[in-house]
């Protein structure tokens, strides 16, 4: 039924009972998987009740951006979305790229941080390599607007003795 259903073909990206990885091979009896970590998991077809393909047609890269509370968010959407649709427009991403970013707002109020939330539909299989680029660009937008990314902070008052 998987075969006939078309659940998942070679290299798809996909995740069956808590084992996520490439297809690399199906047939009548196993499906074969290799998890990031180059391990290879054989699972057998009679025992798969659950798939999901993150590769089926297309995909979407989803980014939460955390920004310090002291920030103008709808600035720092501006900001997002400019360097979306920037991104976007590449002619090296243009193929990687179904559709333009879609800004969701503020999705969070975190304990150190405001996070906004936006994405960018892509084709199968491309939201990773979308979205560490879409990240690496947002950290040296950032550094250039001085807009700092929160962290956590702790502040440890010790009692006199």
């Amino acid at each position: 039924m998987i075969l006939l259903e078309d659940q998942y073909g070679l290299d798809d990206l996909v995740t069956i009972d808590q084992v996520e990885g490439r297809i690399e091979r199906v047939n009548m009896r196993t499906t074969v998987v290799r998890d990031i970590q180059g391990r290879l998991h054989f699972i057998p077809n009679g025992q798969i009740t659950h798939v999901t393909n993150r590769s089926y047609e297309w995909s979407r890269a989803l980014f939460d951006v955390p920004v310090p509370y002291s920030c103008d968010v709808d600035q720092v959407m501006a900001i997002l979305m400019d360097e979306a649709q920037e991104f976007c427009e590449d002619m090296d991403y243009t193929s990687s790229v179904s559709d333009k970013p879609e800004m969701l707002g503020v999705n969070e109020f975190a304990e150190s941080s405001i996070i906004i939330r936006f994405f960018i539909k892509t084709a199968a299989n491309m939201h990773m390599p979308v979205k560490r680029e879409m990240l690496r660009r947002i950290k040296n937008r950032f550094d250039k607007e001085g807009i700092s990314i929160p962290y956590p902070h702790r502040v440890i008052i010790s009692g006199d003795k």
